[in-house]
């Protein structure tokens, strides 16, 4: 694969030196890849099966949640928490762009597809902390694709899949002609997909009339001569969720007392999502050391949410004496109301980024420096509102008022409504973002040792602040396959719409100063044999210090700011991932990750932040049936500690979520080199997760009850792929 990106001469400045030192990178690489580790901090996953069999949607951040450091609680969703982190921390580079992601939607099943179309990729690179000054602006971690145009008999030409719910087709042509100073080596790539997330959705509590519909058009274009190589990524999504829900019938509590919830609705919600992304990049080479570049990108996004729901319920306890004649039925009725939810939020998002840079790179040495401008514009609109009634009393109640004068008795009913939540407002983002970064890269005369010492430059216009962050990394190779890594950096984040949205007040906090966190890691690495097969062990432990946090809470994919604080938080844990190949051409790990991230804003004692998983495992394993290395086995576990969480807007988590636990089969047949049929069984344990939760209140007992809102159930899947 080296080889192919030298030949295309595009990505020599990023391809993987002998001593390449990214700390904490993983780089994984689509079907079958034939290239070997280059160094021991760099590891390259040699899976046949990238977004592939086994993967619910097909998408890479599926396979992103099983590394070490991740984890995620919705399988349906895009997103990830890293390290403690929200979702909103998490940068996604395809090609050096930063790409956009989705803001408004509260559930994975909303989402629709992933930005990352698996056909594209060459390789990936993932960074969970203390990545280099290169890489953005977030607080947590880089997702850096790296997307290829060309055909070879690694990375198919043509290739279509199917599925009983996806699809997906990619074809590249290869444009080579003769230039004026000689050859250039051109060629274009073209990729659609389309997915419906309705057999997912059916086999829930809710029942209704379901539309679940993403489509997906990506096109890359590369071209490479002498001196210039240019290129250009176009992505178009749009999304649709709609869903006329009629029933739910949804059981909880415990194994002593079982409560049911029935509820009867009436309405529509919709989601829609549309975005459009084009950018374009040409470098010219100086000579065989210098070269420079200039980009520009741009990128606009709608997405709105439309909700209009009634609904009446009646809240039991279940009779779970075995003996019983009435076994299985409401024995007891709790309480009875109605719940009505409306919204019309809509956000509109247009950002416009041009960048320069030079490079310089010698045997031992690499220089990278940029500056760049990004204009951001956008328009949040949010009118939302909850009308909760119980047993014929509209919640928060407003008793009629009962006056005496003299021997009268005075009646004034209470004719205004309150209704239990409303947010109604509307907020404008206009800023200009200027960045900047010097990187230097270098190693020792033996080999023995390597680092990354680089400045981060940025300016927010919006609140006028500006940040310098120094990062610097180190690596010692030790004796016996050992390896050293020591990495501290400071790193800033410049608030998107979502995060300026104050859902206490209503407010929108249009002057909000950044968020900032230092990153303070120490790994430990080692490459081993053992029984004949190759394994690779690393371990890091790590501390985030937020110096400024903004005080946030989770619904579902939905992340709710609540003020700019201003507090701190820290996030204190271990990582430890092992690597090895059960089949020559195969990759299997296994990662597990403990942390505890915590706040403090208004009060001096710490408490649980909204990302405050405790724990992270997960398994991943690929092999095949003895003998017949045509019939593969993919199997990936993720169990994720419970999330924390309270009644809606409130600041202490006092409860906390059951721990996500699944399991995710796919068997596949290949018919030769060319044809594979595959089986897809997802959620095989039919373990019921908890993605959020629906409060309700009874007013005879003045008690709110939290009512868990489940994902996925079991589904059996079919794909058939072929390339050509």
């Amino acid at each position: 694969m080296i080889a192919l990106l030298l030949s295309a001469g595009i990505w020599t400045a990023i391809a993987p030196t002998e001593n390449d030192s990214l700390p904490k990178v993983k780089v994984l690489d689509e079907i079958e890849i034939t290239g070997e580790r280059k160094s021991t901090n760099t590891l390259v996953l040699k899976t046949a099966n990238f977004g592939g069999i086994g993967q619910v949607g097909g998408s890479v951040e599926g396979m992103v949640r099983s590394l070490s450091g991740v984890a995620g609680s919705d399988e349906l969703s895009s997103q990830y928490s890293v390290r403690g982190g929200n979702f909103d921390e998490n940068l996604l580079i395809i090609n050096g762009f930063e790409i956009y992601r989705p803001q408004l939607a509260r559930s994975g099943q909303q989402e629709g597809l992933s930005a990352i179309n698996p056909d594209f990729v060459q390789f990936l690179k993932f960074s969970a902390g203390g990545f280099d000054a290169s890489q953005g602006d977030k607080l947590s971690s880089v997702l850096d694709m790296t997307y290829r145009s060309r055909g070879t008999a690694d990375l198919p030409q043509n290739k279509v899949r199917f599925g009983l719910f996806s699809g997906r087709a990619f074809t590249s042509r290869i444009l080579d002609h003769e230039g004026k100073n000689g050859p250039v080596y051109a060629s274009l790539a073209l990729g659609v997909r389309y997915r419906s997330n309705a057999p997912f959705v059916r086999g829930g509590d809710v029942q209704g009339d379901l539309r679940s519909d993403a489509q997906d058009l990506q096109l890359f274009y590369e071209s490479s001569g002498l001196r210039w190589n240019h290129e250009l990524l176009a992505i178009a999504q749009t999304s649709t969720f709609a869903l006329r829900p009629s029933s739910r019938v949804t059981e909880f509590g415990t194994v002593t007392e079982v409560l049911r919830l029935n509820v009867y609705m009436t309405g529509l919600e919709r989601y829609q999502y549309q975005n459009v992304f084009v950018g374009g990049r040409s470098r010219y080479r100086l000579n065989e050391d210098h070269a420079m570049y200039v980009e520009t990108s741009m990128v606009q996004a709608l997405e709105q949410e439309d909700m209009d729901v009634e609904s009446a319920y009646l809240l039991g306890e279940v009779n779970n004496n075995l003996g019983s004649d009435n076994f299985g039925e409401l024995s007891y009725l709790r309480g009875s109301g109605g719940h009505h939810r409306y919204a019309r939020n809509d956000l509109w998002i247009r950002e416009f980024q041009v960048k320069t840079g030079w490079t310089y790179q010698s045997q031992k040495q690499r220089w990278d420096a940029s500056l760049a401008y990004r204009l951001q514009d956008g328009i949040d609109r949010v009118h939302e509102w909850v009308n909760l009634d119980s047993a014929g009393y509209s919640l928060p109640h407003q008793p009629t008022q009962v006056t005496l004068q003299g021997s009268d008795t005075i009646r004034n009913p209470k004719e205004s409504l309150r209704l239990f939540l409303v947010n109604n407002s509307e907020g404008a983002l206009v800023n200009g973002k200027l960045s900047g970064h010097v990187l230097w890269e270098g190693q020792s005369e033996t080999g023995d040792f390597s680092w990354r010492a680089g400045l981060r430059y940025l300016r927010d216009s919006r609140s006028a602040e500006q940040r310098l962050s120094p990062r610097i990394s180190g690596r010692w190779s030790l004796a016996s396959g050992y390896g050293l890594e020591l990495a501290v950096g400071s790193y800033a984040q410049t608030a998107s719409i979502r995060e300026l949205r104050d859902w206490k007040s209503g407010a929108f906090l249009s002057t909000a100063r950044m968020q900032h966190a230092w990153h303070g890691i120490a790994a430990l690495e080692h490459q081993f044999q053992s029984k004949g097969r190759p394994f690779f062990w690393r371990g890091e432990a790590y501390i985030k210090y937020l110096d400024r946090a903004f005080p946030f809470e989770q619904d579902g994919m939905r992340v709710r700011y609540l003020g700019e604080g201003p507090g701190v938080a820290r996030v204190i844990g271990v990582d430890n991932r092992i690597h090895s190949e059960w089949l020559p051409g195969t990759e299997s790990w296994a990662s597990l990750s403990l942390f505890r991230a915590q706040e403090r804003f208004d009060s001096p004692i710490w408490s649980d932040r909204g990302s405050d998983y405790r724990f992270s495992f997960s398994l991943r394993v690929e092999d095949a049936l003895p003998g017949n290395l045509n019939d593969k086995v993919y199997m990936q576990i993720n169990v994720t500690g419970g999330f924390p969480f309270s009644a809606p807007l409130e600041a202490s988590k006092d409860f906390r979520s059951p721990p996500y636990r699944r399991m995710d089969l796919g068997f596949q047949h290949e018919f030769g080199p060319k044809a594979s049929l595959g089986l897809e069984v997802f959620n095989l344990l039919e373990i019921r997760n908890t993605a959020s939760y629906f409060w309700i209140m009874d007013i005879s007992t003045a008690r709110q009850y939290a009512v868990p809102n489940y994902l996925t159930n079991r589904l059996i899947n079919l794909i058939f792929q072929y390339q050509f």
